[in-house]
């Protein structure tokens, strides 16, 4: 499991900056659990595939579409997070921006979204589903149905406004979105740090 920095006020920490790093500690905390959910939503895909004999193929089938649709939305709020993070929640923190690597930020982010270049449409497929499939003039890219599924094997795909959109549930996007947490989470290494040599406060 990924283990983040610790983020957290210390003695010399301006008192206007306590409570806002205390919220950018709860969020940096929380990102190891994106790479978990996803992986857990990855193994009910996989489990589905192959189901034990107790479990009906029916109802199996129906798991790969949770599962599916879990990874999917699971990294589109993984790369929300990652935004806010790095605009919003950082931003109340002048005194350790210094002690964050922004480039290194950046970088994850970046990487983020060439690893997985269809996020936003996918989850707009995914969360719009009924309603796209109800309008395959404006969604289906060959004219014909707005269908999602598989038309290749582990790799889940959807149209919307006229485009496939894909994702591989794979143990290797699972293994790239741990490498994204874990570069984002290296960021703030020298941050934390300091913080720790400086004193935490209780």
């Amino acid at each position: 499991m990924l283990r983040p920095p610790l983020i957290w006020p210390s003695s010399l920490t301006p008192a206007g900056e306590v409570a806002a790093i205390k919220s950018l500690s709860a969020h940096v905390s929380a990102l190891p659990y994106s790479v978990e959910a996803w992986e857990a939503a990855l193994l009910l895909y996989q489990t589905a595939n192959s189901p034990p004999p107790a479990i009906n193929r029916d109802i199996a089938s129906r798991w790969r579409w949770v599962a599916c649709s879990e990874c999917v939305l699971e990294l589109y709020h993984l790369r929300a997070r990652l935004e806010k993070i790095q605009s919003v929640r950082l931003r109340g923190c002048p005194s350790l921006r210094p002690l964050v690597d922004i480039s290194r930020l950046r970088s994850a982010r970046k990487r983020l979204d060439d690893y997985f270049p269809d996020i936003e449409a996918l989850r707009h497929a995914t969360a719009h589903k009924g309603e796209n499939e109800a309008h395959p003039e404006v969604h289906a890219p060959d004219g014909q149905f707005a269908l999602t599924g598989f038309r290749e094997p582990d790799r889940f795909s959807a149209p919307y406004h006229g485009r496939l959109h894909q994702l591989d549930i794979t143990n290797h996007s699972l293994e790239r979105v741990s490498e994204v947490v874990a570069e984002f989470l290296g960021a703030f290494e020298l941050a934390a740090a300091e913080l720790e040599r400086q004193g935490h406060l209780d």
